[in-house]
């Protein structure tokens, strides 16, 4: 029987580039003053301090007929997880949260600085995609030789994002690692994450999981 397992890694464990943030924050190659370099490191340490970074994951097989993908608990339609998952025998899913904290920090700062507001969002943004970059390689090492596929997540492509009841409903997320979600099917906390990864015998070859940011443009898991 498969069980949900949870994970939790310390913010030792977890790094927030500094060019993820400025990324998030809409800065590009840009390189930010000096003034802006200080309240970034700022807020990457005030976050550091409060962010909770807990996981849960389920391993379940995986069928691809067609655009049919079948996880044997849940099934849909869709020609880009069938593309993305096309060979894997088996899949991730998972979901990741910096926690409830980094919310509250978020929204003490917008009362008294929207600057340092934004700067916090555009953290916890690194921080969470991080967090999963640092749990798809371990579990990289961990389903050597086979290779994991690039993260998806629902909203991707053709999938919608309703699948995101579905995947935290099995991983009973709510429970586990406090994630719920809103009629509007946003995720509490914020700065969370749901995605599928495959396991097959060839996968991506990069450390990227966004597409847009690689340049292997002929790669046959491109989405």
């Amino acid at each position: 029987m498969n069980t949900v397992e949870v994970i939790e890694l310390s913010a030792q464990e977890v790094e927030i580039p500094p060019h993820a943030v400025r990324r998030y924050l809409g800065m590009g190659r840009h390189q930010p003053d000096d003034a802006l370099q200080s309240l970034v490191e700022q807020c990457v340490e005030e976050f550091h301090r409060i962010a909770r970074y807990r996981a849960c994951r389920l391993v379940l097989p995986v069928q691809v007929e067609g655009e049919r993908v079948d996880f044997g608990v849940f099934a849909l339609s869709s020609r880009s997880l069938s593309k993305n998952l096309s060979g894997c025998r088996q899949a991730i899913l998972f979901a990741a949260t910096t926690g409830a904290e980094g919310e509250r920090l978020l929204k003490r700062a917008a009362v008294t600085s929207p600057a340092k507001a934004a700067v916090l969002d555009a953290v916890g943004t690194a921080a969470v995609e991080s967090f999963c970059d640092t749990l798809c390689h371990r579990w990289a090492e961990e389903y050597a030789p086979r290779s994991l596929r690039p993260r998806f997540s629902p909203g991707y492509g053709d999938v919608p994002l309703e699948l995101q009841q579905t995947l935290l409903s099995c991983l009973d997320s709510s429970r586990k690692i406090g994630i719920t979600l809103t009629r509007s099917l946003l995720m509490i906390p914020q700065k969370s994450v749901s995605a599928v990864v495959g396991i097959g015998t060839a996968g991506c070859e990069t450390n990227l999981h966004d597409c847009q940011l690689c340049d292997k443009t002929d790669c046959p898991f491109r989405m």
